[in-house]
């Protein structure tokens, strides 16, 4: 059985974890371009580099954001010179999603930071038995779940 006591330590570096995640978020990050961007801008540019011609709704699906936030995103990274929409290549009556040169940079720039932390991350997980990681996966979707269920 799992006490209190340790339980209540496992909340609290969860809480730091997601705090420090928070900070890093809300801070302005430059990705090699003079437009200040951020985790939420790149993020979605990267959805869309990896994604070419996304469209509004798979773009929210995949963010699990609303249509709404997901538009509004788009429309801000359009404004700033990330993405284009165009009319989609597969019919005329949607839009699609794609990067303008400066978001293909940001895209590069990211995976390249990106890179360089999942290698961070390997030197960490290699330390522990086969599985942890696996056991990580399985505790976050639990966690997700949990969470998902208490804000409805």
């Amino acid at each position: 059985m799992i006490s209190d006591d340790r339980l209540n330590e496992l909340c609290d570096l969860f809480n730091q974890v997601v705090n420090q995640y928070g900070k890093f978020e809300k801070e302005v990050h430059a990705f090699g371009v003079d437009i200040p961007l951020h985790l939420s801008d790149t993020h979605t540019i990267v959805a869309i580099g990896k994604h070419t011609n996304i469209n509004i709704v798979n773009l929210s699906r995949l963010q699990g954001i609303s249509r709404s936030a997901a538009s509004q995103m788009v429309s801000k990274l359009v404004k700033r010179g990330f993405v284009k929409k165009e009319v989609s290549p597969k019919t005329d009556n949607e839009i699609v999603l794609t990067l303008t040169e400066t978001g293909k940079n940001v895209y590069y720039a990211h995976e390249k930071q990106h890179q360089q932390l999942k290698a961070k991350l390997t030197e960490i997980f290699e330390k522990y038995p086969a599985g942890t990681l696996d056991t990580l996966m399985q505790i976050g979707t639990d966690l997700k779940n949990i969470w998902e269920a208490a804000s409805k």
